[in-house]
């Protein structure tokens, strides 16, 4: 499980809350919160 704020490299990270699927090109990027929901947990 990967927490936003975190850098966790680039991919496809889903909302464990939601679903909602969020991609970070950049892998030096932040995992940002869940843009649906606000939720800070992710699976990828």
């Amino acid at each position: 499980m990967v927490t936003a704020g975190s850098k966790p490299g680039t991919g496809f990270y889903f909302c464990v809350q939601c679903g909602q699927r969020t991609y970070l090109e950049i892998g030096t990027d932040r995992l940002p919160p869940c843009t649906k929901c606000l939720g800070n947990h992710f699976n990828k």
